[in-house]
């Protein structure tokens, strides 16, 4: 039960009890303008990103028996859209209606109307950094693996350029999932060096990135 209450939050909890044929078909097209502008950055040969063991990633998506969860390390602002640009075109289409839910700084990304709707309809769940694992935006991630979703999370819980204590969140969502979830680690190199890290925010160019997806996700009796 959650212990963080919606006066916590500046904004009016954004996602719907039920999501309408409306949400879907807006969500869908948030998704997908995300995902083609951030794979215009990896075009043209402006930058490169290189990706060990995709595949993995595409098995785990096309069982949708089990929820899915993954955990990646936070180096850049913009590593979740960026990151998913892994995903061919065909790859990306295929996996859309089970694409991830993202936990996001409320401070950030909800600070006003406009933006509460546009990051819910790209699947962001707000998350109050500092309030604890229970709290609303844990439990609505938690529903979702109970109805076998994909749940992204960036456990340390801020862009740090070194490696940090990662937070409890994720582990309640794993605790308190129904079934088993599937979880994948992922390790991103560089992301930070094709976006600049203070303001004025812009694009960097000339840039190989890497990304590991862990040669499995994490077994059943690890859980």
């Amino acid at each position: 039960m959650s212990t963080v209450g919606d006066d916590m939050y500046k904004f009016e909890w954004p996602f719907p009890r039920r999501s309408s044929l409306l949400f879907k078909i807006c969500s869908n097209i948030v998704l997908t303008s995300v995902f083609l502008a951030s794979k215009l950055l990896f075009s043209f040969n402006w930058n490169r990103i290189t990706v060990s063991n995709k595949e993995k990633l595409l098995r785990l998506l096309a069982d949708r028996s089990r929820p899915l969860i993954t955990i990646a390390n936070h180096r850049c602002t913009v590593d979740d859209p960026l990151l998913w640009t892994i995903f061919s075109f065909r790859e990306f289409f295929a996996n859309v209606s089970r694409f991830r839910y993202a936990l996001a700084a409320h401070n950030i990304c909800f600070t006003n109307a406009w933006h509460s709707k546009f990051f819910s309809l790209g699947l962001c769940v707000p998350v109050v950094r500092g309030a604890g694992v229970y709290q609303r935006g844990v439990d609505f991630c938690i529903e979702k693996l109970a109805e076998n979703r994909w749940v992204h999370v960036f456990p340390e819980g801020k862009v740090t350029p070194h490696p940090i204590r990662i937070k409890w969140g994720v582990a309640r969502m794993i605790m308190e999932c129904p079934t088993p979830p599937m979880v994948l680690p992922i390790w991103i190199q560089r992301m930070n060096e094709v976006w600049s890290p203070s303001p004025p925010y812009h694009p960097l160019f000339g840039k190989v990135i890497y990304v590991n997806l862990f040669g499995s996700d994490v077994p059943k009796k690890a859980l």
